[in-house]
């Protein structure tokens, strides 16, 4: 125990140092198998429906579908910290124009001295469209790090979009992402937490309704000074058979540092199954997600 307190509050400074004084930064991580396989685009894509209450519940008005549902497993960074994710996202389309989601993740460190620290996020969307081009969303969430009863943080953050859909071939969105409250240490130290401004889009292109394209780029600017850029693509066939790409670069002290993503999904009768792959970073390398969905 002795040796466990001062070890685990050291690596939560250490981590808010190097994240430019931000703390409770596990709430950027990309827990959609989809989106992941991107390297962090993709907030703009009907593939991040479900998923939409961790990041952007602007694009649901657009989904042509009334429930998408989706539950993913990660073995998040198993080079350094070895940490097991377990995460469900659900969005409904409660009309035409609102929609609504909500999503929970849960992440267990591995052991030290018999403490296994835990992290949880829980994340709320609604979303309103205003007509056939626009639409605005919001999310809430709340977020704890427990590393042990005596060390315990969390915070509240909100995120606001705005999406312009001209063409079913064409997204846009832009907003502020991870606004909240600050987070007070053990010791009595305050951190922000990791807010940022960010912009996306979304095109596609289908050739003879059999085989299809996807072309997704992110940016986000960090208040902290950091920033980071990702671009991805997909393709399809008869949107059943999925095949996907995409890289990340980011600056160095970015919550999610550069890295490359690589995937694959397959969908029938409404149910899908994907995986996703990091690899190019001393960090995330090595990192597999897997998701089951369900969505009609």
């Amino acid at each position: 125990m002795r040796r466990f307190l001062p070890a685990a509050l050291g690596l939560f400074l250490a981590a808010a140092t190097l994240q430019a004084q931000d703390a409770l930064t596990f709430t950027q991580i990309d827990r959609n198998p989809v989106t992941s396989a991107f390297a962090g685009a993709g907030s703009a894509s009907m593939g991040n429906t479900a998923w939409s209450a961790f990041s952007n519940a602007s694009v649901l008005p657009f989904y042509d579908g009334t429930l998408d549902a989706s539950v993913s497993y990660q073995n998040w960074m198993p080079g350094l910290s070895k940490a097991m994710h377990v995460n469900a996202g659900v969005a409904y389309k409660v009309t035409s124009a609102l929609g609504l989601s909500v999503g929970y993740a849960l992440q267990k460190e591995a052991a030290m001295d018999g403490f296994r620290p835990t992290d949880q996020v829980i994340a709320l969307g609604v979303a309103y469209g205003l007509g056939e081009k626009w639409a605005l969303g919001v999310n809430g969430r709340f977020a704890s790090q427990r590393l042990t009863e005596e060390f315990k943080y969390s915070g509240f953050s909100g995120d606001a979009f705005v999406a312009f859909q001209p063409s079913k071939a064409l997204r846009l969105t832009a907003g502020v992402s991870t606004l909240g409250t600050k987070v007070d240490s053990y010791s009595g130290y305050s951190f922000r937490q990791p807010a940022s401004a960010k912009v996306a889009a979304d095109w596609c292109l289908r050739f003879a309704d059999a085989l299809g394209i996807e072309v997704l780029a992110d940016a986000g600017y960090f208040f902290s000074g950091e920033y980071g850029v990702s671009v991805g693509a997909q393709l399809d066939w008869d949107e059943m058979v999925f095949l996907r790409g995409g890289y990340r670069y980011a600056s160095e002290g970015c919550a999610i540092p550069g890295h490359v993503g690589l995937g694959a999904g397959i969908k029938f009768l409404g149910i899908r199954l994907d995986v996703s792959f990091l690899a190019a970073s001393p960090a995330l390398g090595n990192t597999l997600c897997a998701g089951l969905g369900y969505s009609f």
